[in-house]
């Protein structure tokens, strides 16, 4: 190890440390982190991985290590070192990793020869990550060394903790609460953004309208909460089919809306009716018995010389849904390039 000894006092660099990751975005922390951490603390290799406790995974948020090309998850039992941390509540320490009981008789790219540390990342008894160093140097690492790291690591969770928390608000105010895609009011900034994008470069913009078939027949025979489930399957057919730029959105009860760039008519049909087929073949439980459900869809393209705001192209979708509706449901009608004023 570089010895810039830790064992003094260094409360301004904890301090410098701490202000420069007190951020709300876990991108912005881990640039921080990945160009300041190795000299600060003195150490060769970290990682630091995010903990999914429902899931029971390991993020992987940030490193250092040049053998790692890409960002991944592991499940907890697939790493004993991160593990033990995570369910001792304490940080684990070796020496030398190629003689400890966690060694596996291979290199790990996370762990190479030499001293390391796993650090639980702990806020009021809530793990948020794991903090993982590793030295390679073989002189006896300083305990004032690792104190100095216990104590900016509480720092590194709170700052963490603090931007999982701030994103996880955002997200909740753009996506809802129960499908878990866009919500009604980010939806309507989507489509004006994209609408006013499609009218100044005249590309293509159609939306899909979709409504799911006697939905309140559904509620009233199986239940509310059956219902919800029916809903959440939806959401979830509706992101398999959106492209890269495409947007899904709950409009509302049992409505849902797509959003698709650079798509005409025909394109946007294409796509309800795979949409529309594959729900045909979803099958939900209900009083000891199967059922299924399907949709009926809208389709609307966007004309800059008829339709002057998103309001006119949803209107048009929305007299395509009441005709497929109309003309005996579970079908995908094509609405009317004119709009009606």
């Amino acid at each position: 190890m570089s010895k810039n000894k830790l064992g003094h006092p260094r409360y301004q660099e904890l301090i410098d440390l701490h202000r420069a990751i007190s951020l709300l975005s876990l991108d912005e922390i881990s640039s921080v982190l990945i160009s300041r951490l190795p000299s600060v603390f003195a150490i060769d290799y970290f990682t630091l991985f995010l903990y999914d406790k429902d899931k029971r995974k390991l993020n992987l948020m940030c490193h250092n290590h040049p053998e790692i090309e890409s960002f991944f998850s592991i499940s907890l039992s697939s790493s004993p070192i991160m593990e033990a941390a995570i369910l001792r509540g304490q940080y684990i320490r070796e020496q030398n990793f190629s003689t400890s009981s966690y060694y596996r008789g291979a290199d790990n790219p996370l762990f190479k020869k030499g001293y390391f540390v796993s650090i639980p990342l702990m806020i009021e008894k809530e793990i948020v990550g794991v903090l993982n160093i590793n030295d390679v140097d073989q002189d006896p690492f300083d305990v004032s060394d690792l104190d100095f790291i216990l104590n900016l690591s509480e720092f590194i969770a709170l700052s963490i903790s603090n931007a999982v928390l701030y994103e996880q608000t955002k997200n909740l105010a753009v996506t809802d609460g129960l499908t878990g895609i866009s919500n009604r009011q980010d939806m309507e900034k989507s489509l004006l953004s994209e609408f006013e994008r499609s009218t100044r470069y005249n590309s293509p913009l159609s939306v899909i309208l979709l409504d799911v078939d006697n939905f309140k027949d559904v509620n009233d025979t199986y239940g509310h909460q059956k219902g919800d489930e029916i809903l959440i399957a939806v959401a979830f057919l509706l992101k398999k089919f959106c492209r890269s730029n495409d947007i899904a959105a709950r409009y509302g009860g049992e409505e849902f809306l797509m959003i698709l760039p650079q798509s005409d008519a025909q394109g946007a049909f294409n796509i309800a009716e795979r949409v529309r087929e594959e729900m045909m073949n979803m099958s939900f439980t209900g009083k000891e018995s199967n059922f299924s459900v399907t949709a009926s869809c809208g389709i609307a393209e966007l004309n800059k010389e008829s339709m002057k705001n998103t309001e006119q192209l949803v209107a048009v979708a929305d007299q395509a849904l009441y005709k497929a509706k109309k003309s005996g449901r579970n079908k995908t009608i094509v609405g009317p390039v004119e709009n009606k004023k």
